[in-house]
């Protein structure tokens, strides 16, 4: 699937892209918008607010595997597959007018099957993602026409701890966090000529790759005020406040195992990135408990815009016994529709969500539309 290869500089440059890249990604968190940083009320605090940790009443394991898919990646695949088939000179030609026709201007986003392990405790959790690949295709007009290809494949370990803090008075209720995560990456991306591409051409050479390890630090808040009790802001609102600095350290993959090639470069920088969060609970209702919530997020970023960067969600909790629970969720995210749903019987969780990301510019808006299911072990 990763046809691309990398021209030989001292750190990679990624293909282009316009979006912003998601390292992990919450099935739930992505249901609603992906607004989730005072939200995390989960074992993916790890990732989205390690502060939510200390606000746990008990411990959780939490096993997955997931893959995901764009909603037009199926049919590149089928065109070119068409095209590879072509065996005269017409033919050959025939297919790649029809190959970029069809697929011109597109985006196409694979997360290959990853799977991952999860143990959070009260103050503290670990998670151990051994692999997490993603694919980013895209038809543009460069030099000539082509596909533009980002790939990343990710092992990362993590340590989260947490506490709350005493720094502000009776009132004022203060919850911080910390996770210190080793991330291994290979990466790979270019621009691939349409031409070369029917020609099946062997594009991919591991010694190209770039590839390397880094540890960095993720910082959390969460913080609420403690309202007059039975006031109208304490019975319907009871908001929850969230900054989060992620990738805090970002100086790159300096540690090389050198497992691909003994000449492999360094990958893109993660970039350093804040997230400002808010959750609002809503008046419970039968057996349902929801809340809202609205995030800023991924300031700092390259291509951060207002419209990238705003998230909001809805999330319908309903609880029939503790053991038969689940999720409905909706929301905005990066402009566009999302909504997700899950539920647990036992220890079994089924998610699935459906989500748009924006991988256009502010002049020229480009719609990515995926689909993900999630199969867990939760307990």
């Amino acid at each position: 699937l990763i046809l691309c290869s990398l021209s030989q500089v001292s750190q990679a440059q990624s293909a282009l892209d316009f979006g912003i890249h998601q390292d992990y990604i919450s099935i739930r968190a992505m249901g609603m918008g992906n607004a989730f940083a005072a939200v995390a009320d989960d074992h993916h605090a790890i990732y989205y607010n390690p502060a939510a940790l200390a606000r746990r009443k008990r411990g959780n394991m939490h096993g997955f595997i997931r893959a995901g898919f764009s909603q037009k990646f199926i049919d590149l695949s089928q065109d070119i597959q068409d095209a590879n088939k072509a065996e005269t000179d017409n033919e050959k030609l025939d297919a790649q007018v029809n190959l970029l026709k069809n697929n011109y201007g597109n985006q196409f986003q694979l997360r290959a099957p990853s799977l991952g392990f999860f143990w959070v405790r009260p103050n503290w959790g670990i998670s151990v993602v051994p692999m997490d690949t993603t694919v980013k295709i895209q038809m543009l007009q460069e030099l000539g026409p082509g596909i533009n290809v980002n790939a990343y494949n990710d092992t990362n370990i993590t340590y989260s701890y947490a506490r709350k803090l005493n720094w502000l008075g009776p009132k004022h209720h203060l919850w911080g966090g910390a996770t210190v995560k080793a991330l291994h990456r290979v990466y790979a991306g270019d621009f691939i000529l349409a031409t070369e591409l029917i020609a099946d051409t062997e594009f991919f050479d591991k010694d190209d790759a770039a590839e390397g390890m880094t540890v960095d630090l993720d910082i959390g808040f969460l913080y609420e005020y403690e309202f007059q009790k039975g006031g109208f802001v304490d019975k319907y609102l009871k908001p929850t406040f969230a900054f989060v600095i992620r990738n805090a350290g970002d100086y790159g993959f300096p540690i090389n195992f050198n497992l691909l090639s003994e000449n492999s470069i360094e990958p893109p920088k993660l970039q350093r990135r804040i997230d400002l969060g808010s959750k609002w609970d809503l008046p419970n209702f039968w057996v349902f408990d929801p809340h809202f919530a609205f995030d800023i997020r991924d300031i700092l970023h390259d291509n951060w815009s207002v419209t990238k960067g705003t998230h909001m969600g809805f999330e319908l909790f309903w609880e029939m016994f503790n053991w038969w629970k689940g999720t409905w969720t909706i929301g905005l995210n990066q402009g566009y529709m999302t909504a997700g749903v899950g539920a647990k019987f036992g220890i079994f969780r089924l998610d699935a969500v459906t989500f748009a990301e924006e991988v256009g510019t502010e002049s020229a808006k480009n719609e990515d539309r995926m689909y993900m299911m999630e199969l867990s072990l939760d307990w």
